[in-house]
């Protein structure tokens, strides 16, 4: 059983890991960003101990770099991390709507439809973490309606690099409005039970992700890890030699 001290250093610690995280994944601690453990703890007013524990825990996840005997940073965004976060996205939530077809019950379209109009006054105000969040809640609601919330969490846990770009592309002019278009033709289609429809929209959807990738990467490029230069050493020098 455990102890109330070790609920509370629990829970202490799962805190600033969770605070950590969310400033990482809204941008608010930019990539590459250099955090300090000491500053850390006394912003927290903290033992150094949970703040170390969270970096560990958030280089697993890669959303930092942990440096021994140097520094900790905020990870640089990697599209090619970002295409494997958004491969298990796209194919569990396709895999989903079915499930939410079959399932949903009438509070969980009016949630959806609460959400629509919740997106577009966080747009208007320009709250664009409010409007990643209904956003996000809009597309938990397919997977708590099919009785697939491991699925969602696991979702949540892998997709940190997926969701700053995510963060990225609505800074942009035009492109949330766009998102909550979308939203409304993937809800009409579940609406109508037409399953070959809303998928399809969902992949319209999340696909925009792969054309706005470059734009945002010339916006702001020094949030992404760098392409791979070309190797100087890897020189032909006329293949085998001749056999006699």
């Amino acid at each position: 059983m455990q102890t109330p001290g070790k609920i509370r250093y629990s829970s202490v610690q799962d805190s600033v890991y969770t605070a950590l995280r969310d400033s990482i994944i809204n941008l608010n601690l930019a990539p590459g960003t250099v955090v300090s453990e000491k500053e850390i703890a006394q912003r927290f007013e903290v033992s150094r101990t949970p703040v170390r524990e969270a970096f560990i825990h958030l280089s697993k996840e890669g959303l930092v770099e942990v440096i021994p005997q140097k520094e900790t940073r905020v990870s640089l965004i990697d599209l090619g991390r970002v295409d494997q976060e958004f491969f298990l996205r796209e194919s569990l939530e396709t895999a989903v709507l079915g499930l939410f077809i079959g399932k949903a019950s009438r509070a969980a379209f009016a949630e959806l439809n609460d959400l629509l109009e919740l997106q577009a006054g966080a747009l208007k105000k320009h709250s664009f973490i409010d409007f990643i969040n209904y956003d996000d809640r809009f597309h938990q609601i397919f997977f708590e309606a099919a009785d697939q919330a491991l699925s969602w969490e696991l979702l949540g846990s892998m997709s940190g690099h997926y969701h700053r770009v995510r963060m990225l592309t609505i800074w942009i002019s035009g492109i949330a409005d766009e998102r909550v278009k979308q939203h409304h033709t993937i809800l009409k289609a579940l609406k109508r039970k037409d399953l070959e429809k809303a998928r399809k929209a969902l992949y319209e959807h999340l696909h925009n992700l792969n054309s706005e990738e470059a734009l945002i990467r010339g916006k702001f490029p020094d949030y992404f890890v760098p392409e791979k230069e070309k190797n100087s050493y890897n020189v032909d020098f006329g293949g085998l030699p001749k056999m006699s």
